[in-house]
């Protein structure tokens, strides 16, 4: 008989509750993901600290339902992963209390205006084709790795700032602690192929094959989280529309990166979108795809557009 999700996670969480001891706390929580998508999240928390990394359960889930791991292993596994990302201190959030403190570590990020309609009730957000460009302060502590916390509509009133002061400050801060990069994606499939295949790093004909045939560029920021936003950075997208002389197919592959590809033919259009659909269905998780559209940089016009 299968374990129902919730008995599986309560299970997961006394055995990990067991294993800790009395110096820490484990608590279940729904965490509420980009595009409305819900995860199970477990955390571990010692007496003296107030913060601590969050488990997703639900794919653990998925393998023991398949028979590809049993409830040893997956407690294993989380308690692996705790102790690999545990953070022995606690974080002073006095700060974030005062505007002051925090603009300049306040970035933006881009998110499905369709699919986060709840969210976007009780966050702040500006408008952009059929995305919203939405706000998160960066927490910059070593220790933390790239940690961030999402700005609700009460920090704007406990700050008293407006959502065009938000925007100003995240447009310069954002390309200043997210760096773009652009790359050619022979590059990128270079870099895949050494990753997963360090032996086969030599036998590149096909990577050459396919940059010689699809002049495909991938843009994203050097940490390649969130990086689609890259398409917000002043002058961005027409300076590399100026240095290719052509328009632009901007290509939303996820929310951590965008394809730009020089503009053909009108028919293009069709089988771009084609594609755009059947990746996002089929290879992209849904919490990161970024949208179903395809977007145009109109190099006379100056200014980006939605097919």
């Amino acid at each position: 008989m299968i374990m129902e999700f919730t008995n599986f996670t309560t299970l997961v969480r006394e055995e990990v509750e067991r294993r800790t001891g009395d110096n820490y706390r484990v608590r279940l929580n729904d965490v509420r993901k980009n595009n409305g998508v819900v995860l199970r999240g477990l955390t571990v928390m010692q007496d003296d600290s107030n913060i601590s990394p969050t488990i997703y359960l639900n794919n653990y889930y998925e393998e023991y339902i398949s028979g590809r791991a049993t409830l040893v292993n997956v407690v294993n596994d989380v308690m692996d992963t705790y102790r690999r990302n545990k953070v022995n201190q606690s974080v002073d959030m006095r700060y974030f209390l005062n505007y002051e403190s925090v603009k300049q570590s306040i970035v933006y990020k881009l998110v499905n205006t369709e699919k986060n309609k709840e969210l976007l009730e009780d966050i702040p957000h500006i408008d952009f084709l059929d995305l919203s460009i939405v706000f998160q302060c960066m927490i910059a502590q070593e220790e933390l790795g790239r940690a961030s916390i999402l700005i609700h509509n009460v920090h704007l009133k406990l700050w008293d700032v407006s959502v065009e002061k938000l925007y100003q400050a995240a447009r310069e801060n954002t390309q200043r602690l997210q760096e773009y990069e652009i790359k050619t994606m022979a590059e990128v499939l270079r870099e895949i192929v050494r990753t997963e295949n360090p032996e086969e790093a030599d036998d590149e004909d096909y990577v050459t094959e396919l940059s010689d045939n699809v002049p495909m560029y991938v843009l994203s920021n050097k940490s390649r989280v969130e990086g689609a936003a890259c398409m917000l950075y002043p002058n961005l997208i027409r300076d590399f529309a100026d240095a290719v002389g052509s328009s632009l197919y901007i290509i939303p592959s996820s929310i951590h990166e965008l394809l730009l590809l020089p503009a053909g033919q009108e028919e293009e259009s069709r089988e771009i979108k084609h594609m755009i659909r059947e990746i996002n269905d089929t290879q992209v998780n849904a919490e990161e795809i970024l949208s179903y559209s395809l977007y145009f940089y109109d190099r006379e016009e100056r200014k980006v557009i939605q097919l």
